[in-house]
């Protein structure tokens, strides 16, 4: 007999969310994270409202900011400033997110032990096994794992690093009027990515991020972009980077009854480079495939793998696709984003989920084929410049260390 019915290992937004959903359906849930909570993580903090449409509760008590404009820089230089009649964005921190989260896993009846860490993992035919640090073994019928993109379960089933793009961020105090429901994007200095500035509560959160080949650079980045807001880069704290892992179509999101979800299946979105709102979609689809397994409907996880290659792999495909396009060229999309309603409404569409990339692309029309045909060049020409290449994508997200350190 199984200890649980499912262990989830890591409680950032996916782990919970599967926690919750499994727990609502009577599944007998572990949580464990290996941080005790509330813990900080590295993370700019911003939840699009496309985010908050797969949760069943508001997120207003761990809310600090609501955003409904953007400031935008293209190359710090002159700003532009478009507003939106709806939010856009909600401004959080992941210590208190995260905590909150797990909160609503337990009310929904999951155990949660925070200050474990895991040790090794197996997956056998009809069962999976956790080891902890200290001896102790829990055996359940499923795994999900949401430990990240660099987190002991993928590592104990053998599975290759993840490609990933690399961000540097700090924090600066108070809050200027001007940022009080806006946030800030620089686009076009950092290759692959861009520069954001995002309200807090009493704090701005400002970072920079881009392609693996631009880490050494990114704390100048940071510094010279800060300076462009008018802040002083000697008042920036608690400097953190890390890494934004990314999906190639096809890569493996389960082994037997383990399934991957949110940056431990490389979830984050290639253009914004925003990820909690994937992670949370997919904690939902693993719940709803791990309860096929429990009720003994199917004897393995492909039917999560199915799922994301349906559901959330054509819509990161539509990102790298734009993503490629942007950074080839960024001027004219820059200026389009600018002086174009039309192109601000559907940017906007697209953040608050009204839209998708997908559905962006199919209303072009036979035009789309002339945009797969562009991006793949365009691709081509990313894959050269990021520091990724094409026979060595494992070995990337080492290259981008030096810098996060």
């Amino acid at each position: 007999m199984t200890d649980y019915d499912v262990i989830v290992v890591g409680a950032g937004p996916g782990g919970s969310t599967a926690a919750r959903e499994l727990a609502a359906r009577s599944a007998r849930v572990l949580l464990v994270d290996r941080k005790t909570f509330p813990r900080d993580k590295p993370c700019g903090g911003g939840l699009l409202i496309s985010a908050t449409q797969d949760l069943p509760f508001s997120l207003a008590p761990v809310t600090e900011r609501v955003v409904s404009s953007f400031r935008v820089t293209y190359r710090r230089g002159a700003a532009f400033h478009h507003r939106f009649d709806r939010p856009l964005a909600l401004m959080t921190q992941r210590a208190q997110l995260d905590a909150f989260l797990a909160e609503q896993a337990v009310a929904a009846g999951t155990t949660f032990d925070d200050g474990r860490a895991v040790e090794s993992v197996e997956s056998e035919p009809d069962t999976a096994t956790v080891r902890f640090k200290g001896g102790d073994t829990v055996t359940a019928s499923a795994i999900v794992a949401a430990d990240g993109a660099n987190g002991i379960v993928r590592r104990a089933l053998g599975l290759t690093k993840l490609r990933s793009a690399v961000a540097f961020e700090a924090n600066s105090p108070g809050v200027p009027d001007a940022w009080t429901d806006a946030v800030g994007l620089d686009l076009g200095s950092v290759p692959g990515g861009y520069g954001w500035v995002f309200p807090k509560g009493d704090h701005l959160n400002l970072g920079v991020g881009g392609w693996p080949s631009v880490s050494p650079s990114l704390r100048g980045e940071l510094d010279a972009y800060t300076t462009s807001q008018q802040l002083d880069p000697a008042t920036l704290h608690d400097h953190r980077g890390y890494h934004l892992p990314l999906r190639d179509a096809g890569s493996p999101a389960y082994v037997g009854r383990v399934a991957f979800v949110g940056d431990a299946a490389g979830l984050v979105d290639p253009l914004s480079g925003e990820g909690i709102g994937n992670a949370i979609r997919s904690g939902g689809i693993a719940a709803q495939e791990v309860s096929r397994l429990l009720a003994g409907d199917v004897s393995d996880l492909l039917g999560y793998q199915l799922a994301l290659e349906r559901r959330i792999d054509p819509e990161l495909q539509a990102a790298r696709q734009l993503q490629a396009l942007f950074h080839q060229q960024p001027w004219p999309y820059v200026q389009m984003l600018h002086r174009s309603g039309r192109f601000w409404r559907a940017f906007c569409h697209i953040i608050r989920g009204d839209q998708t990339y997908a559905g962006f692309k199919s209303r072009l029309g036979p035009l789309s084929r002339l945009l797969d045909l562009a991006a793949a060049r365009a691709d081509r020409g990313m894959m050269r410049k990021s520091g990724w290449g094409a026979s060595d994508l494992e070995s990337s997200s080492d290259r981008a260390r030096p810098a996060l350190d």
